[in-house]
């Protein structure tokens, strides 16, 4: 049974904003791995907005930090998904990579939320599983979230352009004519 082209088109633009969402997530982590790069023992940089929406999803910085990101990676992973469904039954190589990398980044940032929020520390791999402390976590963390980003973002954009030029998904030009 085929899928009904107003169907693509609408998961299309799902799995378009979710990407839109994760570009401008990636920009966040691009500036904050600049911060670092500059002042490598300072507490993570973070932009007014995402300052302002860790403060809305709780009294707790660190896990409204943990929340924010759970909760960004959960619509990146909602585009991906999306995409892969309007490019059934063919799929995308590219797209897959994307989603499954993109599957194993949410469980570490399950992960990272779950543990903060009972027993006051973030422990996955991006903690080094909590063996690292002060500056040196800070580091890592924030080394470690920008090549996760990068490279899934490229995985996506790759699959998405390769989806279009394909013609795997719906037209985003005159789909809204």
């Amino acid at each position: 049974m085929r899928t009904p082209r107003s169907s693509i088109r609408l998961l299309t633009y799902v799995g378009v904003a979710g990407l839109s969402f994760q570009v401008a997530h990636f920009g966040e982590h691009l500036a904050q791995f600049a911060y670092w790069v500059v002042h490598p023992t300072s507490t993570p940089w973070l932009s007014p907005w995402a300052a302002a929406s860790r403060d809305a999803l709780s009294a707790d910085p660190a896990i409204g930090v943990e929340l924010l990101h759970l909760l960004g990676n959960g619509i990146f992973l909602g585009g991906l998904l999306a995409l892969m469904a309007a490019t059934r039954p063919r799929g995308n190589p590219m797209l897959r990579i994307a989603t499954v990398l993109q599957v194993v980044h949410v469980a570490e940032h399950i992960a990272l939320t779950v543990t903060r929020m009972f027993s006051g520390s973030a422990i996955g791999i991006s903690t080094a599983f909590g063996l690292l402390e002060g500056g040196q976590l800070s580091s890592y963390r924030v080394l470690w979230h920008f090549v996760v980003n990068l490279i899934v973002t490229i995985y996506a954009v790759r699959g998405l352009t390769g989806a279009v030029r394909r013609g795997l998904v719906g037209d985003l030009v005159t789909a809204s004519r």
